[in-house]
């Protein structure tokens, strides 16, 4: 804890943005009062996120440090001193975070760092006033992990044996696979319900657990070897696959939406994967992190088909060439919270959005640019307010929500039902191409429904070329190619000027980053549905010009069903369907599928025998009867924890 090392005890609060620091240890003593105070922090403050009173201690936790390199007793007076201001104010948050894990955490802490020189006053205020409120009602996932890390480190200034024992046991119950909140079945990790959490809660737990650790390497208080193994599994399977080029993906960090957020969450997963490599030399590729590394990681793979059907997230990851994901919600997954003054505008940052990148920097701080209600991959009605309270209320209501991966290719299906607005909607990722088809869309106001292809950063030019007979409109912009495949589509674009603003997103957030940020130019592309209730396009990453006019003329993807019924495209020796219904579908004048009930599928041909992988999104089902060329067999799907994953079966 006196080190400065990545997995110093401060690290989850610095990294969800709530402190930042501006001066080291140095800098915060010879700022701090005679009062101990230090004149910049609103100690009255009522915010709930990033609630200026805490960085006090955190200051303090800087000055302990540089305390104990120089041993200067001025240094170990100011600490007394601000530690006297805080104990004599007892400063309480409306947030109830920061009263019972956030004080009590960085407090404790201090103490610790102290040692034999903290007073009895400090040590009376942590065990008298603090540590009662300790305890929560119910704790679950990270929650439970911060409540017995504090235990931990009260048991350690106590030199409590038994009580650090019980704290780490408490500790080590969380660390299991559950349908309950934390690591679930897939991998992705879940808090405050069926919510995806990677980036925020999720990356605090493996914070904590690698702190502690670290801590008991070598001692009789380590976590078993298999508890071990599943943090290990989670960075591996789950939160590595959310980086690309060094940048968390937005629609992973929860609701956390700050300057800056994307690259410090994934500088913090590369410092815990450096410690994991540590411990498993031997596997040191499988916590390679994309956009980190160095020449003995030139061996590392990392690409394919990830699918977190419990969470509603896919993603299609090539190291360093791309990274595609698609986010949904629907009656098994809640969309991402706003609360505390935190993602403000995010009513539909999980109705479909789809991000494309091939740089990494496409979507980095577009947050304080973005026109919320023109999210890439949504289909909305732009009147509606994505900041208005009831819109965030609300959600989507239809059943038939999931995905289906083979591990190298993927589809994600929302039916949606939001608002007054209905459509189907399914996303199908193969290689470094994402294809989206709609049906069904209806509205009362249909006039000002939309859907967006992208929304991101303008890099000049933008080509825009109408159909031929022998080729696709498309449109270029930045390395990505966009194809439109249905005849007639009519796609706007836009380019403008937007101003920064932080504070409509993030309440606690500078209205601007810093200076020259005033002002960033964003490029939409958008079809409007004011007269055709279907769309099909697609988007292909890291074209030139001619590559892009070339692909028009020889497109991979075949449409081969868009309607309320099935959606269906062939590309390559892959066919990938959504049936909403049971129904047939004709693949070509030798090919067909039949499906006997609702279901995702993934129809491999090139094989020496064909593969089928399926899915049921209404986690309902026992078996799905399929007939391929009028060959039939029924299919066992995944039951109990696994429903809704994707099994395959040879035919």
């Amino acid at each position: 804890m006196l080190s400065d090392t990545a997995y110093a005890s401060e690290r989850s609060y610095q990294l969800s943005g709530d402190i930042s620091y501006a001066q080291d240890g140095a800098g915060y003593y010879a700022s701090l009062t005679p009062e101990g105070a230090w004149p910049d922090v609103d100690y009255q403050s009522t915010l709930s996120n990033a609630w200026p009173p805490s960085w006090h201690l955190y200051r303090l936790l800087l000055v302990a440090r540089q305390y104990h390199r120089n041993h200067d007793p001025q240094y170990l007076a100011a600490l007394h001193r601000g530690l006297t201001y805080w104990t004599s104010h007892d400063f309480r948050c409306p947030n109830w975070w920061q009263n019972q894990i956030n004080t009590p955490f960085a407090y404790s802490s201090l103490l610790l760092m102290l040692g034999t020189e903290a007073t009895a006053q400090e040590r009376a205020f942590l065990d008298d006033v603090l540590r009662p409120r300790i305890a929560q009602k119910n704790p679950t996932g990270q929650n439970k992990i911060w409540q017995h890390d504090i235990e931990a480190r009260v048991a350690l200034l106590h030199n409590d044996a038994a009580q650090l024992n019980q704290a780490l046991a408490n500790m080590a119950t969380v660390i299991e696979v559950t349908t309950g909140e934390g690591i679930q079945p897939d991998y992705s990790f879940q808090q405050h319900g069926a919510m995806l959490q990677f980036g925020n809660y999720g990356l605090h737990f493996v914070n904590s657990l690698l702190f502690w650790l670290a801590v008991t390497e070598g001692t009789g208080y380590t976590f078993t070897p298999e508890k071990q193994r599943i943090l290990f599994d989670y960075c591996a399977n789950g939160l590595r696959w959310t980086v690309f080029r060094g940048r968390m993906d937005m629609t992973t960090r929860g609701r956390q939406l700050r300057a800056g957020a994307d690259t410090k969450r994934g500088q913090v997963l590369y410092d815990d994967l450096r410690l994991v490599r540590a411990l498993n030399p031997a596997q040191a590729c499988r916590y390679f992190l994309d956009g980190f590394g160095g020449p003995a990681d030139a061996a590392c793979q990392l690409q394919g088909n990830q699918s977190f059907w419990r969470s509603g997230y896919l993603v299609q990851l090539a190291r360093n060439r791309y990274f595609m994901s698609v986010k949904t919600h629907g009656p098994f997954v809640r969309k991402i919270e706003s609360i505390n003054g935190e993602n403000q505008l995010g009513a539909y940052l999980n109705d479909g959005v789809s991000l494309v990148q091939r740089t990494g920097r496409e979507y980095h701080d577009i947050e304080a640019y973005w026109n919320w209600a023109l999210l890439p991959g949504t289909t909305c009605d732009t009147t509606m307010a994505p900041g208005d309270a009831q819109v965030l209320k609300s959600n989507n209501e239809a059943a038939f929500v999931g995905q289906v991966s083979d591990g190298a290719a993927g589809l994600s299906t929302m039916a949606y039902d939001r608002l007054g607005l209905q459509a189907r909607k399914s996303y199908f990722l193969v290689g470094n191409t994402l294809v989206a088809l709609g049906a069904g869309i209806e509205s009362q106001d249909a006039k000002n429904v939309v859907t967006t292809v992208n929304q991101t950063y303008y890099k000049a030019p933008l080509l825009n070329a109408e159909a031929t007979p022998s080729s696709l409109r498309w449109l270029w912009h930045d390395s990505i190619g966009y194809f439109f495949l249905t005849p007639g589509s009519q796609p706007k674009t836009l380019v403008q000027a937007r101003k920064s603003n932080w504070p409509a997103v993030d309440v606690a957030s500078p209205a601007v980053l810093a200076a020259g940020t005033e002002v960033r130019k964003t490029c939409t592309i958008l079809l409007p549905q004011s007269k055709t209730s279907d769309y099909a396009y697609a988007v292909q990453t890291g074209l030139g010009q001619q590559q892009t006019r070339d692909a028009a003329r020889h497109f991979p993807a075949q449409v081969l069903a868009n309607t309320r019924a099935v959606q269906a495209i062939a590309f390559n020796d892959r066919v990938l369907a959504a049936f909403y219904q049971p129904g047939q579908l004709r693949v070509s004048a030798t090919t067909s599928i039949e499906a006997g009930s609702p279901c995702l599928l993934i129809y491999k041909r090139a094989t020496s025998r064909p593969e089928v992988w399926v899915a049921d999104p209404t986690r309902t089902l026992q078996n799905i009867r399929l007939s391929i060329n009028g060959t039939s067999r029924t299919i066992t799907l995944p039951q109990g924890d696994l429903l809704g994953s994707s099994v395959k079966t040879p035919l």
